[in-house]
């Protein structure tokens, strides 16, 4: 995740007040063809994958031994601005490129930007995903406790459960001082803590594919500065909505609510950081935490992440089919080799702490071994 998007902000009421204000200034209708700077961005990763997969997943489907894949995508970035009214906007489409991808898209959304902050409105992460602080924000090679899924467990040890990138609206505020506020709104989630089948479709109240979820709010506070010789980047977010329909029959109760402290410091060129997390997703219950180190020379990147769930109540054990003392130790390493081009791996030793029969087991080590070109 980047943290560059982060003091990013704006609202739709006070985009359209600007046009309003500027006398008609906006009354021109912008057509496609030309009205915008394009700019084409993305990356393309090639990764090999050992250890022992199932164990890591949970899944005894999964094969062991070596194995190769790709990750690849390609951004269309869109790009305008408005003198006038000191208004920038455009728009963000991520198309998966893999050849096996069966979806056309990542993300996609919209943007405008002047001195009240900035807004999305699509496809996009919510604000407790992409604002929260912790080991994986210092993470060297694929990203350690956030890498490749080559090396994240099942336990779910980082994130809160959230909306993911179904599509909503995102609105931060400007940077006053080093702090400023999030907040985004998902009127309809169709599957808990996933984005899928979120995009062009207006949500389901009944039937097979009812929405899980509604009118979920994620809120952060978010600073950015130093403190003497120190730099500090730490947030507070947190998350509310409602369980519907299989969302609620799945986790027993309509009650969801999260909240996730975190910080990370730069200090002499270490950097350390860590968060604590609880969260309530109906009857299910759980506490995690992450803490981790980094240091960097010259081109070389080395960290070391750790993530482990401390408390669960016995719904959560049932439910999810993972204990109170699941975790995650990812050692993880990456060099530039070249402008854009970064080798970088990870090694994770984990616990999944299943809870009764997972049909495999459930620890080991699993590593990833990657290329990677940004573009």
């Amino acid at each position: 995740m980047s943290l560059r998007s982060m003091f990013l902000g704006t609202t739709a009421v006070a985009g359209v007040g600007l046009a309003v204000l500027s006398g008609g200034a906006m009354a021109a209708e912008v057509k496609p063809g030309g009205a915008l700077d394009l700019e084409i961005t993305g990356f393309a990763r090639f990764e090999a994958v050992g250890g022992e997969q199932d164990d890591l997943t949970l899944d005894p489907d999964k094969a062991r031994g070596l194995d190769f894949r790709n990750d690849t995508e390609v951004h269309v970035l869109a790009r305008g601005k408005s003198e006038e009214i000191g208004l920038e906007y455009g728009a963000t489409i991520e198309f998966e490129a893999d050849t096996n991808s069966t979806f056309n898209t990542d993300e996609s959304w919209i943007f405008l930007r002047g001195g009240w902050g900035e807004v999305r409105m699509g496809d996009e992460d919510g604000v407790a995903d992409n604002s929260v602080i912790g080991a994986q924000t210092i993470a060297a090679g694929t990203g350690g406790l956030d890498g490749s899924d080559a090396v994240i467990t099942a336990a779910p040890v980082v994130f809160l459960f959230n909306t993911n990138d179904a599509t909503k609206v995102r609105y931060y505020t400007p940077n006053f001082g080093g702090f400023s506020l999030g907040i985004s709104y998902t009127p309809t989630l169709n599957s808990v803590d996933s984005g899928a089948d979120n995009g062009q479709n207006i949500a389901n109240k009944g039937g097979a594919d009812a929405m899980e979820a509604e009118n979920v709010v994620e809120g952060g506070l978010v600073y950015d500065g130093e403190l003497g010789s120190v730099g500090i980047q730490a947030s507070v977010v947190g998350l509310y909505g409602k369980l519907r329909n299989g969302g609620e029959a799945d986790f027993g109760d309509s009650d969801w609510w999260g909240v996730q402290p975190g910080i990370a410091l730069d200090l002499y060129g270490f950097k350390l950081a860590g968060n604590v997390a609880t969260q309530k997703i109906g009857d299910q219950e759980q506490r995690f935490f992450t803490a981790g180190v980094a240091y960097g020379y010259g081109p070389v990147n080395l960290s070391v992440g750790y993530g482990q769930t401390f408390d669960t109540n016995s719904d959560w054990d049932e439910g999810q089919g993972i204990g109170d003392s699941a975790y995650n130790l990812v050692f993880s390493a990456d060099y530039a080799l070249a402008p854009g081009l970064v080798l970088a791996g990870d090694v994770s030793k984990f616990d999944n702490d299943a809870a009764g029969d997972a049909g495999t087991g459930d620890k080991g080590w699993a590593a990833v071994g990657s290329v990677r070109l940004a573009f």
